[in-house]
């Protein structure tokens, strides 16, 4: 993500709003634009971040036991988040195209909208313009806007360089094709011969072929299918058509999903659970996190985290783990005191119940004193 200091050192101006712009113009190269591998990528990140779920909790410390963990459900902050966050989308199609503005431009800026001193809903900027005085820039509905730092939610994508690498990775790979192409386009060695029934002389036959074959080219422009007429008889020679060798597309392919830290087998269903869980844990908890520490700075007066209020945002744990290892590790985390039940049931994003902050062991256990060595 490049970013341009000015001289008065006041303004930051983000050059994805450029870029923005030419991608709406067209100037942006073909590959660039709709690679398969690229769109295969954003889709699947910016959806399997979406996934998560938001709660607000507010706890309570208690100084002679366990601490008390409300679940405020019906908040407005929880309502936004989990149910409703503006009047056309619903909370996975509005997450995911947060998350995939952040990895396309690097900034996503979420603009909440009040009523009563409550936040009624959320509105995604079209485009994110810089910072100038403490003030963010960003436009919606194609005007200009300007706000406090403090006043909207900025989601950057930690991974600044991915932006730029991907940049130049489809740049190589549009240049080549460019090359090919052009390269093509530029020879003139035979094709092909084009008989046609007549024996006049050299010069006119010329002419007459040369008009013929432009003719031919003419009609196939729409569909690539031309004619012959009666008595003309086409004989292509043995041409080769060179493409782009295969270990430089794989090896550009490979780089695209390096630089999103993905492995090529979650799009084939073909993944191992480690690959899916170190997926999880480098790219889905990682935009996670970001998303999670920005509305609890935001959202929030620091007289309110003070009194225990923060949002905490989880995904579904039987996704990234099967029921018979989480099983096996919440049995052993309560009956070892490692956890308590409550502690392990915001794991997996259910309330606490009373009487659950108590730490259990196993009572069959034998304790074993230490032994004196007497040597």
């Amino acid at each position: 993500m490049n970013r341009i200091v000015a001289k008065s050192g006041l303004s930051i101006i983000h050059t994805n709003l450029l870029q923005n712009q030419q991608r709406r113009s067209g100037s942006i190269k073909y590959y660039q634009a709709n690679s398969i591998y690229v769109e295969n990528i954003l889709n699947k990140i910016s959806t399997d971040v979406a996934m998560m779920r938001f709660k607000h909790w507010k706890v309570t410390k208690n100084e002679d036991g366990s601490d008390h963990v409300e679940w405020l459900e019906t908040s407005a902050l929880s309502d936004v988040l989990s149910y409703s966050p503006n009047e056309y989308e619903v909370p996975i199609v509005f997450w995911t195209r947060v998350i995939r503005k952040m990895l396309e431009e690097g900034i996503a800026v979420v603009v909440p909208k009040y009523v009563n001193g409550n936040v009624n809903e959320l509105i995604l900027a079209d485009d994110f313009a810089g910072y100038e005085d403490k003030k963010v820039l960003f436009s919606t509905d194609s005007e200009t806007k300007t706000a406090n730092i403090t006043d909207v939610y900025i989601f950057e994508n930690p991974k600044e360089s991915v932006a730029v690498k991907l940049n130049q990775i489809v740049q190589i790979i549009d240049e080549n094709l460019s090359a090919l192409s052009a390269g093509i386009n530029e020879r003139s060695e035979i094709k092909g011969f084009l008989k046609l029934p007549t024996r006049v002389a050299d010069e006119t036959m010329k002419n007459k072929a040369q008009k013929r074959i432009n003719n031919m080219a003419e009609t196939a422009k729409t569909n690539g299918i031309s004619y012959l007429e009666q008595g003309e008889e086409f004989q292509e020679l043995s041409n080769k058509y060179e493409t782009i060798a295969n270990d430089d597309l794989e090896f550009l392919k490979n780089q695209i999903y390096q630089a999103y830290g993905i492995n090529e087998k979650l799009f084939t269903c073909d993944y191992t659970e480690e690959q899916y869980r170190a997926y999880y844990q480098t790219i889905v908890k990682l935009f996670m996190r970001v998303i999670t520490e920005e509305l609890n700075r935001k959202s929030f007066s620091k007289t309110a985290r003070t009194q225990g209020h923060k949002i905490l945002a989880y995904m579904d744990i039987f996704d990234v783990s099967s029921l018979k290892d989480l099983t096996e590790f919440m049995f052993k985390s309560k009956y070892t005191a490692v956890n308590n039940s409550n502690e392990l049931r915001s794991l997996i994003g259910l309330p606490p119940y009373d009487g659950g902050n108590i730490f259990e062991s196993n009572k069959n256990a034998t304790k074993i004193e230490p032994t004196i060595n007497t040597d």
